[in-house]
């Protein structure tokens, strides 16, 4: 892989995303984590657009392990959403009306879960227990390792390609600790050292595909961990936040978190102090709903939590 890329995914992990309203990369960056696990994105069994303009879901089925029928559906779905933004840009612009621009689906898709920082006592702000960890990497040949290799394999190579990667753009300097790169240094040290790595014998995942011996169980076939206890099986939505989808704001909160993998660290602040059992009150408080909704989805859409 070439820098540039690297680069590309680095932002990727820290949640930069290319529009005003995002923090620089450069203050992003000094928050940078390892992975600790990594898991399929393409694990439902379609993708869906609901195009506002014409009032119209349209979607398409795939199946995780069938490359040609999942990359037609989506590219299907984002010409769907390439007309629908064309539209926006264009002819009901000069007509005033305002819609908002879809992005379209993920290609290559793998989602990761950063590790949690050793670095407890900086921003302590951004330490929250509802904070992202699952992120959406967007890569054809990251994509295409993840079908070769399984997560453990997969996370230790990853792990040591961001790493080679900031050694190398530091030059070898001795960095002071206000560098934006000081941090993530660190952080990547100690998870190998932590594991009981030796990172000298580790591949990195940038060395190319060549030698990769195909594993049973590849990452992009691997469900995260809980998923298989969730009753509802959602799909893949380019605008997975539009109102169309659900019958409250708050359903929408409880799926996107659910999807995101993000569920249990919602919750771990709602639970009593010393009984393993979510508070629906304080949960409700945290929804900003009734105790009977928040009780409702929770039981519709995550029932291992309340048993």
């Amino acid at each position: 892989m070439i820098d540039s890329d690297i680069y590309a995914i680095i932002k990727s992990l820290v949640g930069h995303k290319e529009d005003a309203h995002s923090r620089s990369p450069r203050s992003l960056i000094k928050q940078l984590l390892p992975i600790d696990a990594a898991f399929g994105y393409y694990l439902s069994n379609k993708v869906e657009f609901y195009d506002p303009i014409q009032d119209e879901v349209f979607y398409r089925n795939i199946k995780y392990d069938n490359e040609k029928l999942r990359l037609e559906s989506i590219e299907y779905i984002n010409g769907r959403i390439d007309y629908y933004n064309r539209l926006c840009d264009d002819e009901y612009a000069k007509k005033g009306a305002i819609y908002d621009y879809i992005d379209p689906i993920s290609k290559w898709g793998v989602k990761v879960k950063l590790s949690q920082s050793i670095l407890t006592n900086i921003n302590p702000s951004n330490h929250s227990t509802s904070k992202e960890t699952i992120h959406t990497i967007n890569n054809e040949y990251i994509y295409k390792c993840a079908l070769k290799l399984d997560s453990e394999q997969f996370v230790e190579r990853f792990n040591k390609m961001i790493y080679v990667y900031l050694n190398k753009i530091t030059g070898g300097k001795k960095l002071l600790v206000d560098n934006t790169l000081y941090n993530p240094i660190i952080e990547y040290e100690d998870w190998f050292m932590s594991a009981g790595i030796d990172v000298l014998e580790i591949k990195s995942l940038s060395d190319g595909l060549r030698g990769m011996k195909s594993s049973n169980n590849p990452v992009n076939y691997t469900k995260i961990n809980n998923a298989k206890k969730i009753n509802a099986s959602y799909s893949i939505r380019a605008n997975p936040n539009h109102q169309k989808w659900y019958a409250s704001k708050v359903e929408s909160k409880i799926i996107s978190l659910i999807e995101n993998g993000m569920i249990d660290g919602f919750v771990s602040d709602c639970m009593f102090k010393n009984v393993n059992k979510i508070n629906i009150k304080k949960l409700a408080h945290k929804l900003n709903c009734s105790d009977k909704t928040a009780k409702k989805f929770m039981q519709q859409h995550a029932p291992y939590l309340l048993d």
